[in-house]
């Protein structure tokens, strides 16, 4: 207040006036902030727990979806066989003529996976037949699937000329790990 008594009253009042405006804008302004910063942190926090509240409920949807689809090594236990012999059968079944078919080179797919796949041409046939043939292909029961169709109109009602490629995945065992092969040896 020693500096104060120095100043004149005009120089005092504005003083005394900007004291009181800052402690009013501190005492107003700081809960305000800490109100806002808390407001805000219990948002993120309710966020949090809605999230985790959905992905609990999820986790019975997951697990019947997983109930459903299998264990990945039960649906590949079921191994295709030959691919030429798959189609001749289907083929027949439907009652459609193989004009030509080339088997592709099987392919690894990561460390547990092989493809390997055939390319087929058809060279006259009706949709029935060829939608009775896909459907055979497909329900095989074996991890077959038709990845790549090409269908050409012919000038004759119903009749298309078709190449297609059918892939089978197989599933290889997991090497044993060489550190329990070598352990054995010594």
């Amino acid at each position: 207040m020693a500096g104060l008594d120095q100043l004149s009253s005009r120089e005092r009042n504005m003083a005394i006036g900007f004291g009181v405006v800052f402690a009013a804008l501190v005492i107003i302004l700081v809960p305000v902030r800490v109100s806002a910063y808390l407001s805000s942190k219990q948002q993120y926090n309710e966020d949090l727990r809605q999230a985790l509240i959905s992905v609990n409920n999820a986790r019975s949807r997951i697990a019947a979806r997983r109930l459903a689809l299998g264990d990945v090594a039960a649906r590949y236990a079921n191994k295709a066989p030959q691919l030429g012999v798959l189609v001749d059968t289907a083929a027949k079944t439907a009652g459609l003529e193989i004009a030509v078919q080339t088997d592709v080179p099987p392919i690894p797919r990561g460390k547990l996976y092989s493809e390997r796949a055939t390319k087929l041409s058809i060279q006259k046939t009706g949709l029935k037949p060829l939608a009775n043939f896909m459907e055979a292909i497909e329900k095989s029961g074996h991890p077959v699937a038709i990845t790549q169709i090409d269908m050409t109109k012919r000038i004759e009602p119903d009749s298309y000329t078709v190449s297609m490629t059918i892939t089978a995945w197989d599933r290889t065992e997991a090497p044993a790990p060489a550190s329990s092969a070598q352990g054995a040896g010594k």
